[in-house]
């Protein structure tokens, strides 16, 4: 796919990379540039060069969240319309509940409202030392609805409905404190530095248990413990009988790398 207005979709060996460009609207995501992050993420998925993938931003923010100026016409909307204005940001967050490969958000300034949806979505956060994270929608009549189900499986309760019910930000030291951000970056350099190495670390793992474990991480973490063990029986044995642990196996025996084969969904 090509002909992107509003983001930048890249490869680099085996990173996928997805870069919001409106730095003038400090990268916001309107329904244009929702759609195109939405079809962005599909596209890496499909490619089977893509180990991982990075979503940052241009200039010195992340996302500012959805865009205001759009977001003011809502009220003269129909019912059916106002329904289907975040429909593509909604596809996203379940596409990553889905995703067969791990996502990285480098966030490089503020994130905010759907920007910290956005980044929260993502399986690992590598933030800069001096970003910030806030949830302001209360502070302009809204609630940060549709990122509730993802920042509440990210953060502990009670700091994230803080930071929703005051609309006050959270810096990233304190994000890092609380397991929000994995990794935090001095510049961008640095960042670069470390979503790379993330890359190299992905190269070296099974396709397939990547695909299949992270689903299974989704699925089992969100159970009660008695059914998530009862489930992660059943769920261990395509690994069981799949291709890669012979591989994997034999590949530690002989001291070499092993050569996996790239994981394909039932419906390619």
């Amino acid at each position: 796919m090509s002909g992107w207005q509003n983001i930048l979709v890249e490869r680099d060996g085996s990173l996928g990379k997805i870069t919001l460009n409106r730095p003038e609207t400090r990268n916001a995501l309107d329904n244009a540039t929702a759609r195109e992050v939405l079809d962005g993420l599909h596209q890496h998925f499909g490619d089977e060069k893509v180990r991982s993938i990075v979503i940052t931003g241009a200039g010195d923010a992340f996302c500012a969240g959805g865009d205001l100026k759009q977001m003011q016409a809502l009220s003269s909307m129909s019912g059916e319309q106002a329904y289907a204005w975040p429909t593509a940001i909604v596809e996203a967050h379940k596409a990553m509940l889905i995703a067969d490969k791990p996502v990285i958000a480098a966030v490089n300034g503020p994130a905010f409202a759907g920007g910290m949806g956005l980044a929260g979505m993502c399986d690992i956060i590598i933030a800069f030392k001096d970003a910030k994270f806030g949830l302001p929608e209360v502070k302009i009549g809204l609630f940060p609805m549709i990122i509730v189900a993802q920042l509440s499986r990210s953060m502990p309760r009670k700091h994230l409905l803080e930071m929703m019910l005051t609309g006050d930000p959270m810096d990233a030291e304190e994000a890092y404190r609380l397991g929000f951000v994995n990794k935090l970056a001095d510049d961008r350099a640095d960042m670069d530095a470390l979503v790379e190495d993330y890359a190299r670390r992905f190269e070296k793992t099974s396709p397939t248990a990547v695909a299949l474990g992270r689903r299974a991480f989704n699925l089992l973490s969100d159970m009660p413990a008695s059914q998530a063990i009862d489930a992660a029986q059943f769920l261990n044995l395509p690994f069981f009988f799949g291709d890669d642990i012979k591989e994997g196996a034999n590949a530690f025996f002989e001291k070499r790398k092993p050569k996996w084969n790239p994981f394909r969904r039932k419906s390619d």
